[in-house]
């Protein structure tokens, strides 16, 4: 009597196997063997990441090191904010925004959005949502870590 030839079992049909609907061969009896290869190790995947290019000074996440700015986007290192110091930028790269909220800030009332590093979910900073000073429309506060 012939009997079908089960197909190798890999990890491609372990993970096969793991989804509803069944593959090609899903009439053939799934057949547990002793010494197969043990199934692929799922790991959570990176969220991808921007890497600027070489300027003679990058700015980072003190985390995990991702890149946050290059100095070329810097405006101003001089703006105090209610937890310390805060640099200005005009645009960042893999970071974030949460949702808005109002807060009163040194300056007054603002509408304004907390942002953290995509990669390790750090609180970085802020930004401002709604303008309401002219000079803030997309700038970014990064607060300096010491």
């Amino acid at each position: 009597m012939w009997a079908p030839s089960l197909p190798p079992i890999t990890a491609l049909t372990c993970v096969l196997r793991c989804f509803p609907c069944e593959p090609s061969w899903a009439g053939i009896p799934f057949v547990h063997r002793p010494h197969s290869p043990p199934m692929v190790r799922m790991t959570r995947s990176k969220t991808f990441q921007a890497y600027l290019p070489s300027c003679h000074r990058t700015y980072s996440c003190i985390h995990c090191r991702a890149h946050l700015a290059n100095h070329d986007e810097l405006i101003s290192k001089s703006f105090q904010g209610s937890q310390g110091r805060a640099y200005l930028f005009n645009s960042v790269v893999n970071v974030g925004c949460g949702p808005a909220e109002e807060r009163v800030l040194l300056t007054g009332l603002h509408a304004v959005a907390d942002i953290y590093c995509e990669n390790c979910k750090t609180t970085l900073g802020w930004k401002y949502v709604s303008m309401v000073m002219r000079h803030t429309v997309q700038v970014i506060f990064i607060r300096r870590a010491y």
